[in-house]
C-alpha cells in the first residue's frame, strides 16, 4: 500500500493531539497531568501542527508530481526511490536535541526571548506610545495563531518536497 504512511499519520496525529490537550489540562474533562513551561507547550503544539500540515502538503504534492510524471514523455525508466536512512537519522537527532535538555534538567525553567524581552523592556521603565489597534488574543489564541503560521509554512514545504520527489 503506497498510502499506508499517510493513513497511519491520519490516525496517529489526532490521537496524539487529543492526548496532549487532555494531559496539559486544556479541557474540562480532566485536570492536567503534565506541567510544562509555556514555551514547551507552544513548541509541542507547533510541532504537532507542522507534522500534520507537512504530511498533508507532501501527500498533495506527491500526487501532483505523479500525475505530472505520467503525462511526461519519459515514462520508460522508472526507478523506485530507496528510503533515505540519513533523513531518518537527522530527524531523530533534531528530536533528541529538543528532548534531551528536558530529560537532563526536568525541573529547570526554560524560557526564551519571547518571555524575557517584554519583561526586560517593562522593567526598564519604557511606556508604549500607542495601544494595539487590532485584536489581542489570549495565551491560547497566541498558541493557535503561532501553530497556524507553522502549519501554513509546513504545508508549502511538504507540497514542494512531495512534488519534487515524485515528479522527477
Amino acid at each position: 500500500m503506497k498510502y499506508l504512511p499517510y493513513i497511519a499519520l491520519a490516525i496517529v496525529l489526532p490521537i496524539v493531539f487529543v492526548g496532549y490537550i487532555i494531559a496539559v489540562g486544556y479541557t474540562p474533562l480532566s485536570d492536567g497531568v503534565l506541567v510544562l513551561p509555556e514555551e514547551t507547550e507552544i513548541l509541542l503544539l507547533s510541532v504537532q501542527a507542522g507534522i500534520a500540515a507537512a504530511t498533508i502538503g507532501h501527500f498533495i504534492g506527491s500526487r501532483k508530481g505523479e500525475k505530472t510524471k505520467k503525462h511526461s514523455a519519459n515514462n520508460g525508466n522508472r526507478q523506485k526511490q530507496k528510503f533515505n536512512l540519513t533523513a531518518l537519522l537527522l530527524i531523530v537527532i533534531v528530536i533528541a536535541i529538543f528532548v534531551i535538555p528536558f530529560v537532563i534538567n526536568s525541573g529547570a525553567e526554560f524560557s526564551g526571548t519571547d518571555g524575557q524581552g517584554p519583561d526586560a523592556i517593562s522593567d526598564s521603565g519604557y511606556t508604549p506610545w500607542i495601544e494595539p489597534l487590532g485584536f489581542q488574543p489570549d495565551e491560547w489564541g497566541e498558541r493557535v495563531i503561532f501553530s497556524l503560521q507553522v502549519a501554513i509554512g509546513a504545508v508549502i514545504l511538504g507540497y514542494f518536497i512531495g512534488y519534487t520527489r515524485k515528479g522527477n
